[in-house]
Parts: C-alpha cells; structure tokens; sequence
C-alpha cells in the first residue's frame, strides 16, 4: 500500500501484527477489499498515533470487508481458516490462532437498498452495514510494522464517527452504549491529530467562534469533516437525527448515554455534541 498517513511501527504487540498481517494477506490475495473499524481504530489512531488515553479497553477486532457475494466472503473466512483460525458460534466472529476474537462485517454488492445485508442460510437475521463503503474508499493507510513493513487500512475519525452514529441508531439500548461513549472519546480527542489543530489555529474562524477553545472547534471541525465523508444515505440518516426528525431516538438520549464511562459532565458533552452537529449541518447534503 502506499500513501502512509501514520506509522506506528513498534507499538504494537507482536501478535496482534500477526492478526492483522494474516487478514491483509488473504484479503490481497482475494482482491477483497478491507478496513479496520471499531475501537481497534480508535486505538489505533488517536491512542498509538497521538497519544490519546485509552478509557474503553476492547478484546476484539473489527473489520468490515467489501465483498461482491457471499461465497467471497466464505473463502476469505476459509483462508483464515487454513492459517489457524478458528470458527465461533456467531457467522461474522473467528478466533485467532492466539485466541484473540475478530468480527468480520461483510458489505459491497450483498447490501439490499437500504444497505443492510440478510445473513445466510435463512436471511432472516439483518444488520445494517449504512456508511462502510464510504467508510472505506477514504481510509486511512497506517504501518504498524517495518520489517517485513504491513500497513493496514484503519477508518478516520471522521469515517468513525459516521459509524457510530449509524450504529447507535440501529442498535438496541443493551448495545449501543459503547457506541455512545467512543463517540464522546471522538469528540474530546479530535483536537490531538495535528493537521486539526494546526488548521484550527491557522484559520482561526472556529476557534473564535468557540471562544478560543480547541476541543470544541475541533468537535466542530470533526462534524465537518464526518458530512464532508458520509455519502447520501448516511448524511441524511445522521442529519435528521440531529435535527430532532428521528421516528424514536434523540439527542438527550444519545449524550445521556455519552456520559457513562468518563467523568465529563453532562454539560461538556452537551457542548461537544452540539459542536459537532452544527459542523455537519453545515454541509447541507441534501
């Protein structure tokens, strides 16, 4: 790959190098494409790649793949297979040969029109997959290795805020709280990626707009740059949530949620919430 944004070479632990070197290999060799999602890249580029604090450990890796059947999707888990992995209870979850679990979420031409996709044998188990193909034709390509260099492609903040939003809208309330809570850690850290903050103080526009005060002007420039990335369905999806038109869920809910796992007040949230709407409202998409 080519086109590094970030190289976190060394970081890293060695097995989970691995992990990600056997996914890359088999998706390459499959001429499938793929995107680490999810806290791992999170961790990824805010924590190994500028120094954010960690405040939600994660255990597993998620990846979504764009595949143009399910067969494809099939022999990529074949593949695994074959160098160790093995089989779990649920079709999109495989163990690593060092026991480290990985969630695989298939997407691309098995998408219906309102981008969910039916898992087999039945097709009566769906889950929405709105805002991966965006997600992934604007990744970001970092090394986590020199020698032999692996680099993997890892969602942007920008394209993980659009997932996560989308995902708090699709999950049930036992789901969703994580989703909530990485958002509010999006929010906060944004402002730690230097081309951001760099900007902020060249242009100055949003700064004094928010009085002088980084972590809102970046969460300001965070929901710019999420609607700048999300494409058609997914701005509007994320756009009428935002602007109070959602048929059962709403802000107050989302930051109530925000909330739970970091000692930031209700209000601070509030803000970097609010922040980031007007920056994507601003896009006007549609």
């Amino acid at each position: 790959m080519s086109d590094i944004s970030l190289n976190i070479s060394g970081k890293i632990e060695l097995p989970i190098v691995k992990l990600y070197q056997n996914v890359s290999e088999v998706s390459a060799a499959l001429e499938i494409p793929f995107i680490v999602v999810g806290a791992s890249a999170r961790d990824i580029v805010l924590h190994y790649g500028h120094g954010a604090s960690v405040e939600r450990a994660t255990q597993d890796i998620d990846f979504g793949i764009e595949v143009p059947d399910w067969s494809a999707f099939q022999k990529l888990k074949q593949s695994l297979a074959d160098r160790g992995f093995q089989e779990a209870a649920t079709a999109h979850r495989m163990m690593s040969p060092n026991n480290i679990p990985i969630d695989i979420v298939p997407f691309g031409d098995i998408e219906d029109e309102q981008s969910s996709i039916a898992w087999p044998p039945a097709g009566d188990r769906k889950m929405s997959v709105l805002g991966f193909q965006e997600v992934c034709a604007n990744a970001e390509i970092v090394r986590i290795q020199e020698d032999p260099p692996v680099d993997i492609p890892v969602a942007s903040p920008a394209g993980m805020t659009i997932l996560k939003l989308i995902a708090w809208l699709d999950r049930v309330i036992e789901l969703r709280g994580r989703d909530a809570t990485d958002l509010a850690y999006l929010l906060a850290n944004y402002e730690k990626l230097p081309q951001v903050s760099e900007h902020l103080y060249r242009d100055q526009k949003l700064m004094e707009q928010h009085g002088w005060d980084l972590t809102l002007a970046s969460a300001h420039q965070l929901g710019a740059d999420a609607g700048e990335l999300a494409g058609s369905a997914s701005y509007a999806l994320i756009a009428n949530f935002f602007k109070g038109e959602h048929d059962k869920l709403n802000t107050e809910k989302l930051l109530g949620e925000m909330g739970k796992s970091n000692t930031a007040s209700y209000e601070r949230h509030e803000a970097l919430l609010n922040a980031c709407i007007e920056g994507f409202i601003a896009i006007h998409k549609y």
